[in-house]
């Protein structure tokens, strides 16, 4: 009998991993991120065997801030299979602590298909070679409440799997088992999703191929080729500017996976022409712009006017939702700098990857009203970058094209006089905050998140070096290197047990910073702790997500049963230098001036 299953789970999981194992074919050729659902056939153990591969979604996220395009497309994944899948298959990795909000993600997501999915899932725990010596019920019952919740709304089905091992049959055997159990408890049925939601589907995406396709065609071909070419990078938090700019120039020169802190101008030479690139220090995402520092405001229109950039690109990630909530924060943060600066705007997309062959503009016209008045604004002028192909100088050419259509009509950016006597220095804001209790509270708020930031970006960074450093020296990593809590928030005193503190959601804690908690409501307080963990979050899964993984990669071949030390140095050597890339900051603001040819 033909076995046919959908694999969904968040970034850096492991699905393909499982996949590629299962059908033991080379794993992970090309490093490249799922972005469409792709199917997989073949013969496993004497069984035909279809497996479908979906998009992750960041495990901290709510699903409301997942992007529209990759709801949908975890919507038709179960299309692939006819005439459906036997059996869900949920893929959770053992290597990073299981919290509630991983659980409501998962859940949410999964709930796009339908109430009747949990009849036909199970849970595939992958990197098992984590667990050491502990049996995965033991794991299990450390993780708590939040995975047994969902492993009980699956029905109680659940294996584990080691994708380091090649050829290992016994796992593949059990899960395969596992999904016959699951044919015979539904009397050899299958799962069909509603007739209505794969129509909604198929209809809005055909409305939105349609306003896409007229969206790029009045892209124009117009051409012109300066002597020099300016170009100064804006956006929030983690959007990928500084990968960005080292793509533009095609060398690491900006530090990339943390929060800008100091602008940066770097020259260099990009298609034969001069090129400077400016990095600027980021704003929020979630929070308005009154709780961006001043001195964020001032260094960016400081550095625009030394500048005087032809080109303004907008950074903004491709593969995450965009409410008016994000429109309102970009449209005054771009205020500052006068309602000129859209006519030299060109809104970057990041995150290309996850994209795969879906058009940018699907998924612009599926995020709706809001990334659609951003895009007008900037007169139809937007680009996407696939930051981890930096070779692919042809994305490059491209936006350089687009920037020269631009100038054509516009010469170069420079914030008027007026604007620039809208920014307060630090310390006239300090002296201004004296006079009024609300300036004061605005201020402490101010000063809370970023000490909180910094804080926390030091101890996830202690948290990632530990765990590189234990497989470096070649000894197993512990349980306390693998569970250290994502509750980066916590104070360094470890006074509760451990098991505790790996249970806790994500917590700003008020001592780390001087404030006076009686000059707000505790609703405030609260709401800022939240959007404070919302931005956070990102920042936290990715770096994480990634070191993870590359650690846990499939280091050895078909002829070795355990890696070998040469396997180990070099995954291990790989770790390293991207960390080398990834240090901290979200502290004082500076600026700085490199030339680099």
């Amino acid at each position: 009998m033909e076995l046919r299953a959908v694999v969904f789970g968040g970034k850096f999981s492991g699905k393909t991993s499982l996949i590629n194992a299962v059908f033991d074919q080379d794993l992970l050729q090309n490093q490249k991120r799922t972005a469409q659902c792709q199917k997989h056939q073949g013969n496993v153990l004497g069984r035909e065997l279809t497996l479908v591969d979906t998009p992750g979604w960041w495990k901290h996220f709510p699903l409301s801030d997942t992007a529209t395009f990759l709801k949908q497309e975890l919507i038709q994944g179960v299309s692939l299979v006819n005439p459906g899948p036997h059996a869900i298959l949920l893929v959770i990795e053992i290597d990073i602590p299981f919290t509630e909000k991983h659980r409501k993600a998962a859940e949410d997501h999964l709930g796009l298909l339908g109430d009747q999915i949990w009849k036909y899932a199970l849970v595939v725990f992958t990197r098992s070679h984590s667990l050491k010596k502990r049996t995965i019920e033991e794991h299990i019952k450390k993780e708590g409440k939040a995975l047994q919740r969902l492993i009980k709304k699956c029905g109680n089905r659940y294996c584990e799997f080691n994708c380091r091992v090649p050829n290992n049959t016994s796992q593949v055997k059990q899960m395969l088992e596992m999904i016959d159990n699951i044919v015979q408890s539904n009397s050899s049925g299958y799962f069909e999703i509603e007739a209505k939601r794969l129509e909604d589907a198929a209809e809005r995406k055909k409305t939105v191929k349609t306003k896409a396709k007229s969206r790029k065609s009045k892209v124009q071909e117009q051409r012109r080729e300066p002597d020099e070419l300016r170009i100064a990078l804006l956006g929030w938090v983690i959007a990928g500017k500084s990968s960005a700019g080292n793509t533009i120039l095609n060398k690491q020169v900006f530090v990339t996976g943390q929060s800008t802190v100091n602008c940066k101008t770097v020259h260099g030479v990009v298609d034969g022409r001069p090129v400077t690139v400016l990095d600027t220090p980021s704003w929020f995402k979630y929070f308005p712009s009154q709780y961006s520092p001043a001195w964020i405001k001032s260094e960016i229109l400081k550095n625009q006017t030394l500048t005087s950039p032809h080109c303004i690109l907008l950074v903004i990630p491709g593969d995450t939702s965009f409410k008016e909530e994000q429109k309102k924060v970009i449209e005054e943060n771009m205020s500052f700098l006068g309602e000129q600066v859209w006519r030299h705007t060109i809104v970057l997309f990041t995150w290309g990857d996850i994209l795969g062959d879906l058009p940018i503009e699907e998924h612009i016209e599926s995020e709706g009203e809001a990334l659609q008045w951003v895009i007008d604004k900037c007169e139809n002028r937007y680009h996407v970058f696939n930051n981890e192909e930096r070779g692919n100088r042809a994305q490059v050419t491209e936006l350089l094209q687009k920037i020269d259509e631009m100038m054509t009509r516009n010469s170069f950016f420079q914030p008027s006089t007026e604007m620039s006597g809208r920014i307060p220095a630090q310390d006239e804001v300090n002296t201004q905050s004296e006079a009024s209790s609300d300036n004061r509270d605005l201020q402490d708020i101010v000063q809370y998140v970023v000490e909180e930031w910094r804080r926390r970006d030091k101890k996830l960074l202690e948290r990632v070096t530990k765990v590189e450093k234990d497989s470096n020296a070649g000894l197993p990593k512990s349980d306390r290197s693998l569970n250290i809590p994502p509750n980066l928030s916590e104070t360094s005193s470890n006074t509760k047990p451990e098991d505790s503190i790996e249970k806790q959601e994500p917590e700003t804690d008020p001592e780390s910073c001087n404030l006076d908690e009686t000059k707000r409501p505790l609703e405030i307080k609260e709401y800022i702790k939240d959007m404070l963990d919302r931005e956070w979050s990102r920042r936290e899964e990715a770096l994480m997500g990634r070191v993870l993984e590359m650690l846990s990669e499939p280091r050895c071949d078909s002829t070795h049963s355990e890696p070998t030390e040469h396997d180990k140095e070099k995954s291990n050597l790989k770790v390293t230098d991207w960390l080398q890339n990834h240090s901290l900051g979200y502290n004082s603001a500076s600026c700085s001036n490199q030339s680099d040819t």
